[in-house]
């Protein structure tokens, strides 16, 4: 994530300091099942909600350009299902914050 993306952060949204981010990525290893979107695909946690570390955002390494919002549950294992953790938003940062942009009205 570049500075400008950081300083378009949302309201209640802060960059990943490198614990946090490595904190994040680990639970969210822990809990993606086999078939989920995310599994064996390399991200980086770059940002997470503020007071919830549940809603994180990760940057895909090899795409760049794409940003998913994941919905951590903090099961400290795989999930049962492969909609879980769940995805929140899928594709460029614009795509993220015109998610986000549909909370803050």
């Amino acid at each position: 994530m570049n500075t400008d993306q950081i300083s378009k952060l949302p309201e209640g949204w802060y960059a990943a300091t490198e614990e946090e981010a490595e904190r994040l990525h680990r639970e969210l290893q822990k809990e993606l099942h086999s078939e989920h979107l995310l599994k064996n695909i390399p991200v980086k946690v770059v940002a997470h909600r503020d007071g919830a570390t549940d809603d994180i955002l990760c940057q895909h390494k090899e795409k760049e350009e794409r940003f998913t919002v994941i919905h951590l549950s903090w099961s400290m294992k795989e999930e049962v299902s492969k909609d879980f953790p769940m995805v929140e938003v899928d594709g460029s940062f614009d795509d993220f914050l015109a998610y986000e942009e549909r909370f803050c009205r």
